[in-house]
């Protein structure tokens, strides 16, 4: 399969795993150990499981309110990270020309901070990752759809996110049974 860097991901409507059932997830890497993505569509404000690890009120109280906040995956949700069409310091990953992937601590604080310069910026704890063979597995059965319609991330409201991908394939989650075989 070809290198999935910089598309998004758009999980079937008969994904049924909690965390990425309606998730369109940005590929940051894909290379020899795997496929690291952020989950760009799911404000940790609706996440139930995020505030159970948290120990600080006003942390848990500033996560639980704020829609610039997104839980990009399950692994490593301790760790935030900055998704940006802005240049930033401290690149973790130069996504694309557009995009970077920054841990910058002024980026983080803007973020939750400050509201008039966050448009194009996405504070995202967490990600998700893949090994070599697996993500390209999942395509094959079926769990994924592969698009290269980055530009929607920053433009349309994460929650119309997932739904305006799967019309662009012809798809509508309300026709879609989950129960395969032939009839």
């Amino acid at each position: 399969m070809n290198n999935l860097k910089n598309k998004l991901l758009v999980a079937m409507p008969n994904m049924v795993d909690p965390y990425f059932a309606e998730s369109v997830v940005l590929i940051c890497e894909d290379g020899r150990d795997g496929v690291l993505g952020l989950i760009i569509n799911k404000p940790i404000s609706e996440m139930k499981i995020m505030g159970s690890g948290l120990k600080n009120k006003a942390v848990k109280h500033l996560m639980s309110e704020s829609e610039k906040v997104y839980f990009g995956g399950p692994v490593m949700l301790h760790q935030a990270c900055v998704l940006s069409e802005n240049d930033n310091e401290n690149i973790l990953f130069d996504i694309s020309e557009k995009m970077k992937l920054s841990s910058d601590l002024d980026s983080i604080q803007k973020i939750l901070f400050d509201d008039k310069n966050t448009q194009n910026a996405k504070l995202i704890f967490g990600h998700a990752g893949w090994g070599t063979d697996q993500l390209n597995g999942e395509i094959k059965r079926g769990d994924w759809l592969v698009s290269h319609s980055v530009e929607q991330i920053f433009t349309v409201h994460p929650k119309l996110i997932w739904g305006s991908l799967i019309k662009t394939f012809g798809l509508d989650k309300l026709n879609i049974t989950g129960i395969g075989g032939v009839s």
